[in-house]
């Protein structure tokens, strides 16, 4: 069955392994940790292919390959590239977003090969085995016949650095591991460096998180295109139905399993896309809701001028603007604040305040008066820091996910400001990141006071409200799902 790639709507090239690939995996029958025997499917089989014969089977020296998350890829690439290695005297570059990305492929490679009693015999003698086998991690494997694989990090900070390392390693074989998040500059000197060999060989692999050089190869023709999206997955066996049933409501699903880039009309020249469409805050707008579950009350601070004081309400159900107004005086601010915290019964270490800048003395008055409030400094470290750059972002994705998953927000114009709030995946980390305050404003939007003040109030987690019998607490039926998790 022909399979089309949704991305050009364009015919995929139809794959039937070379013989001699089948007979090397027969051959090395590679094992996990467990000592079972890995059995690879036909996306696998496909990419190792590419790898053992320096080519696609139409001969192509350029693959790109789109694979849906933690489908195993990374695994297919390092069997590979142990095969040739060990066997030839080649230089493998892997370059990745940060050193740890790239050396996920590394430590598979040392897995496969620590597990193959072939392999584990071509390291050089001055390689330790036990610690490869306490570490499983390196910065290179050298073998007997001069076969070498390195990795490197294309991380902005270490660009310049990680440009001259790769040039003087003068690699003729080069994996790109999530190659949409390597920044152009970085990929020109990829080019250059394979350029320096008449027989170069080039892999790209990666989600389509940008429509950058990643896009741009994807559609020229001059690259063997393999890609596995969920679908495909599924069909070789590597999901469950109900995994991916689970996932299609979590954020990026489009990217990660669907494998497709963002449109072009959702994605402005830098990279940035909308958090959230005017359409999914449509749908998340009620006249009024009764609100159950504990409080929580954002707070974010202006000094007049142009911008604004806010303060949301926010419960287990909905949120709600309670306060906005362009307020000079903070300590008429502070005194709102704690009249509405008092008012509605907002447990003190619930009200969340911005404290930096000038919000800094509004958070010192307010924790003086009401002891145990939460400061929230948006550029502070999140609380998962594989997928955030800092608090700001994971906050809004909470927020984010909190209404994508049934969370309501009643009724008013201010909500709006949601969908100007953009993130973008950063170059290099992978991690989300969310446009500051000052790019807005320079790029003509106005401070988010309302968005901001909702967001604070996903500055830590919670647990969903346990009814405890008590019905005056929970008026409405409780959802059948969790927003927070």
């Amino acid at each position: 069955m022909e399979q089309i790639d949704p991305n050009t709507n364009q015919p995929l090239p139809h794959f039937v392994a070379r013989q001699a690939t089948l007979d090397q995996l027969d051959f090395y029958k590679f094992k996990d940790d467990t000592g079972q025997e890995i059995k690879w499917t036909s996306g696998q089989i496909e990419i190792i292919d590419c790898i053992l014969h320096r080519s696609a089977p139409d001969a192509k020296k350029r693959i790109q390959i789109i694979a849906a998350t933690q489908y195993g890829k990374s695994l297919a690439v390092a069997a590979g590239i142990d095969i040739r290695a060990s066997l030839m005297p080649e230089k493998w570059a892997i370059v990745a977003g940060t050193t740890e990305k790239a050396r996920i492929i590394m430590e598979y490679a040392i897995m496969l090969a620590l597990n193959n009693g072939i392999i584990r015999t071509q390291f050089t003698p001055n390689t330790s085995l036990d610690r490869l086998r306490m570490k499983k991690s390196a910065e290179r494997l050298t073998f007997k016949r001069k076969g070498e694989i390195r990795v490197y990090s294309a991380e902005a900070k270490l660009v310049a650095e990680t440009s001259k390392s790769l040039m003087g390693f003068g690699a003729s074989s080069l994996v790109e591991d999530e190659a949409a998040l390597i920044p152009d500059i970085l990929q020109a000197t990829v080019m250059r460096m394979l350029g320096g060999s008449a027989d170069n060989f080039l892999i790209k692999i990666g989600n389509p998180f940008t429509r950058g050089h990643f896009l741009r190869t994807w559609l020229n023709g001059n690259y063997y295109r393999i890609f596995i999206d969920y679908k495909r997955a599924l069909a070789e066996g590597r999901y469950t139905q109900a995994f991916i049933d689970e996932m299609k409501d979590e954020a990026l699903f489009s990217v990660l399993y669907e494998c497709l880039f963002p449109e072009s009309g959702a994605i402005d020249a830098k990279g940035w896309l909308p958090l959230l469409t005017p359409e999914e805050i449509a749908r998340a707008i009620v006249e009024a809701e009764q609100p159950f579950g504990d409080f929580r009350l954002g707070s974010d601070v202006a000094g007049g001028g142009r911008n604004y004081s806010a303060i949301v309400l926010r419960a287990y159900n909905v949120a709600r603007k309670l306060y906005k107004e362009n307020q000079s005086d903070t300590m008429l601010f502070v005194s709102e604040i704690v009249r509405k915290t008092k008012e509605l019964g907002v447990a003190r270490e619930d009200v969340f305040i911005d404290m930096i800048g000038i919000g800094r003395g509004v958070y010192d008055r307010v924790r003086q008066l009401n002891d145990l409030v939460f400061g929230v400094n948006g550029g502070s470290e999140p609380g998962d820091k594989t997928r955030f750059v800092n608090l700001r972002a994971e906050m809004y994705w909470r927020a984010r996910e909190w209404i994508l998953r049934g969370g309501k927000l009643e009724q008013d114009d201010d909500w709006k400001q949601l969908t100007q709030i953009r993130y973008k995946v950063q170059d290099g980390s992978g991690k989300i990141i969310i446009m500051s305050k000052q790019e807005m404003l320079a790029n003509g939007i106005e401070s988010p006071d309302i968005a901001d003040a909702f967001a604070m109030t996903f500055a830590r987690m919670e647990n969903a409200p346990v009814d405890n019998n008590d019905t005056s607490t929970f008026q409405l039926p409780m959802p059948n799902h969790d927003p927070y998790l």
